[in-house]
């Protein structure tokens, strides 16, 4: 089979595991309110937790841990599979923390793996590039270093600033918070101080506005294609870093031949 065809489909696989994915644990999390509260598979830390936040607002205000749509849960879910946890929605009951942890340990891995081969394939391009235009720099530390430097400026443009001002704009935030999402995203640092999707064009989101929904989607693209230029940096980067282990040297060492046994009769040497 083709690369580019398989590529294409391990990415047509991971939407469609992440698409599954959000639609069981919609299904697994409920609108937390006095009645679901009561169930049994609530654990007490979320019935505190609800408590305290009852207390301190309104008790008709919507629990803020909980998916409001299916396309909150499907954002939900790339958090997890990317690693980067902003922690603005988590599992409350018993059944959608398991289902999180054993999809993770499946979607982890795939995106892992999509991620390396975009990487791969991208710094072969960027590689390819840097032989042509890039010749009469001396020395091929040189050329890579000025290479690392313009894919580094042309992420820091393109993939942190105007989505940068692009998230200010949509979720009223400064350029700084905005850039700041960004970047903590893109890195999967994912802080969760600051989370998109809690305001939409400077208004309360409302999660069964269709631009809304399409704005979740085109977040999740966004996150990818970010991830793809930091995979590409350390495809970059790693081709000139000298191996780990010295070439030439096993990754285990050789086990030595064990001595034959002396014959039957005669004396060893150090019994002489």
């Amino acid at each position: 089979m083709d690369h580019n065809v398989r590529l294409a489909l391990l990415v047509v696989l991971l939407f469609v595991y992440l698409f599954i994915c959000a639609g069981m644990f919609h299904a697994l999390e409920p609108w937390a309110d006095a009645w679901w509260l009561g169930d049994n598979n609530y654990t007490e830390a979320s019935r505190e937790f609800y408590r305290n936040y009852t207390a301190n607002k309104n008790a008709t205000d919507d629990f803020p841990f909980v998916p409001r749509s299916f396309f909150e849960s499907f954002f939900y879910m790339t958090s997890v599979f990317t690693t980067i946890g902003y922690g603005h929605i988590v599992p409350i009951t018993t059944f959608a923390k398991v289902f999180t942890a054993v999809s993770a340990n499946f979607g982890i891995p795939l995106l892992i793996y999509i991620l390396a081969i975009f990487g791969s394939k991208v710094s072969d391009l960027v590689l390819a590039g840097e032989d042509r235009f890039l010749r009469r720099v001396p020395g091929p530390y040189g050329r890579r270093t000025v290479t690392v430097m313009l894919v580094e400026l042309f992420g820091l443009f393109f993939i942190l600033m105007i989505p940068g001002a692009i998230f200010a704009e949509l979720e009223d935030w400064s350029f700084g918070d905005g850039t700041w999402y960004a970047f903590v995203s893109v890195t999967t640092i994912g802080f969760g101080d600051l989370v998109s999707g809690q305001r939409y064009a400077g208004v309360e989101a409302d999660p069964n506005l269709p631009a809304f929904n399409f704005y979740i989607l085109c977040k999740v693209c966004y996150i990818l294609v970010g991830m793809t230029w930091v995979a590409t940096m350390w495809y970059l980067v790693a081709d000139v870093l000298p191996p780990v282990r010295p070439e030439g040297q096993p990754v285990q060492k050789e086990e030595e031949p064990e001595p034959e046994p002396a014959p039957s009769g005669t004396l060893l040497a150090n019994q002489a």
